[in-house]
């Protein structure tokens, strides 16, 4: 029996597959694939990379060096070459400035990278049919020289192909370069995955996307991707029930807007985020923070006008949106997409006042209204369906407690409160069962029990959830960030706040687990004893 046929024959492997591990085998095993795929492509990241060193240090002939450096690049159409290299050329302070975007050296998604390079790169330096996949090649090659095994080239009609073959999901025809470079690496790491499973090892992106561009009629049948279950994720981290971040969701779609309220530490602005960077698919670029306090103005959060400095180095005003408009208007252009404006401590600024005209927006999302600083050219503004907002809002704060009706027509509440879920068992699991901190647990659970007259001066579990967390640093946590704020809440109540004392609350507990443990075993035993005597 020859070789091919005990590869056709070999169990679990679809005849799909028998032919791809033969043609891929020889093809990496041969060396052909180093040869005429991995070399040529290193030799151009060597020369995008040094292009991106003068970039970054303002050598003078950048351009020509990027020139250079992307003349031999394959998958970029050489009349694409053309129109970058002129507008590098005729634009430098752009041209770099886009660059600098994709290129600088921060901790940014690859999202964020390639969006923010976008917005300077104009449109119409790429022109043609398929400019959205003409674009995402130009990016793909600017990427490599940060690193090539994590970002390969791409070519629109040689994914396609590849998807059509594979079976793969094709990305939507509306998606911007960013989602279509990242659908890209995605089907790449599936074919990776999945290759390993039947004996192709492909060290990395690189390896996969030059098997894909070589061997494009022989690629197989791939299993399809691994259902992603983001809140199910997210509830995990969280240690909650995915059943409350559901229902956070359903609230989030049918009013576009909820607070999440409750008192100091049960995680609220912790949760907002998270939610939201979740439900925006991670794409941080779509979640907007801000916070609110007593200053905060309708200037400040929709519109008006700031102090700058002109042109000719006078003081003057210009007029500025704020973030909520910001947010807006990016939600606006990605209508397919959801984003998010969270408003932490939304309940500390002047509400009515920092919202405006707005607050009819909030309810009426189908019409729009003339802005206070709206300009003569400018339409109506509206608030896109697909911005969310979530607030947070401090209970225990006396000052700022009560918040008007308006705002509670228009918004869903969602109590967080360390006395009942999904906060109230936080803390033991995150601590673990049966560990020997998990009297820390109940040394919370004892003390909101003593403030149970004040339900929103409950003591929240973030306090103790830290992963360098002993019995040292409870105490320290206690004594210097729990206890001075019983004594503000307890002011002029000494007796009282004598009753949280750290050694008193922390034997106390101590006592409360041994006790419970000592009856589990006890439970254990007389089970063990009666199965005994049953036999």
């Amino acid at each position: 029996m020859d070789e091919e046929k005990k590869v056709v024959e070999k169990p679990g492997i679809h005849s799909s597959w028998a032919k791809f591990v033969e043609r891929a085998s020889k093809f990496i095993e041969s060396g052909e694939m180093v040869r005429s795929e991995v070399l040529i492509k290193l030799e151009t990241v060597y020369k995008v990379a040094a292009a991106r060193e003068a970039v970054i240090f303002g050598i003078a002939d950048w351009p020509e060096l990027l020139q250079r450096a992307l003349m031999p690049m394959y998958p970029i159409d050489y009349r694409q070459l053309d129109d970058l290299n002129r507008w590098c050329r005729e634009n430098p302070d752009d041209a770099r400035r886009a660059l600098l975007e994709i290129w600088k050296a921060t901790k940014l998604s690859d999202s964020e990278r390639i969006r923010a390079f976008s917005r300077v790169f104009p449109h119409e330096v790429v022109s043609g049919r398929g400019r959205r996949g003409s674009r995402t090649t130009v990016i793909s090659a600017l990427l490599m020289a940060l690193d090539v095994e994590r970002y390969p080239s791409f070519r629109i009609t040689l994914f396609e192909q590849a998807y059509e073959q594979t079976g793969y999901p094709k990305p939507k025809t509306s998606n911007d370069e960013a989602v279509l470079y990242e659908h890209a690496l995605a089907f790449l790491d599936h074919l990776i995955l999945e290759a390993r499973n039947h004996g192709v090892h492909l060290r990395h992106r690189l390896d996969a996307q030059s098997v894909v561009w070589k061997l494009t009629d022989y690629l197989p049948v791939l299993g399809p991707p691994s259902p992603k279950n983001e809140l199910s994720d997210l509830a995990k981290r969280l240690q909650f029930e995915v059943d409350t971040l559901e229902k956070i969701e359903s609230l989030l779609e049918d009013k576009r807007q909820i607070i999440i309220q409750g008192p100091p530490g049960t995680g609220k602005t912790y949760v907002a985020l998270e939610l939201a960077r979740c439900l925006a698919d991670e794409y941080k670029d779509r979640v907007t923070l801000v916070q609110f306090h007593p200053s905060y103005a309708y200037e400040d959060f929709v519109r008006g006008y700031r102090p700058t400095i002109k042109g000719d180095g006078e003081a003057g005003f210009e007029l500025k949106d704020g973030p909520l408009i910001r947010a807006a208007k990016k939600a606006s252009k990605d209508g397919d997409s959801k984003h998010f404006l969270v408003i932490d401590e939304i309940n500390r600024g002047n509400i009515a006042k920092v919202f405006g005209e707005l607050y009819f927006l909030l309810e009426y999302r189908d019409r729009s209204i003339r802005m206070q600083y709206q300009q003569d050219i400018e339409e109506d503004f509206s608030l896109p369906k697909n911005l969310y907002i979530i607030g947070t809002m401090n209970t225990a704060d006396r000052s700022i407690a009560l918040v008007d009706l308006a705002l509670r027509r228009r918004f869903y509440f969602i109590e967080f409160h360390p006395h009942r879920d999904p906060v109230k068992s936080v803390l033991r699991k995150w601590l673990g069962k049966g560990s020997e901190l998990e009297w820390v647990a109940d040394m919370v659970e004892i003390a909101n029990d003593l403030l149970k007259e004040d339900r929103h001066a409950a003591i929240g579990p973030s306090y103790f959830m830290k992963n360098d967390l002993n019995e040292m640093m409870v105490k320290l946590i206690w004594e210097h960030s729990v206890t001075p704020y019983i004594e503000e809440r307890l002011f002029g109540e000494n007796r009282r706040i004598d009753e949280f004392e750290y050694s008193k609350l922390r034997d106390q507990a101590k006592q409360k687990v041994r006790n419970e443990r000592l009856a589990g075993q006890a439970i254990q035993e007389k089970g063990f004893k009666d199965k005994t005597v049953e036999r």
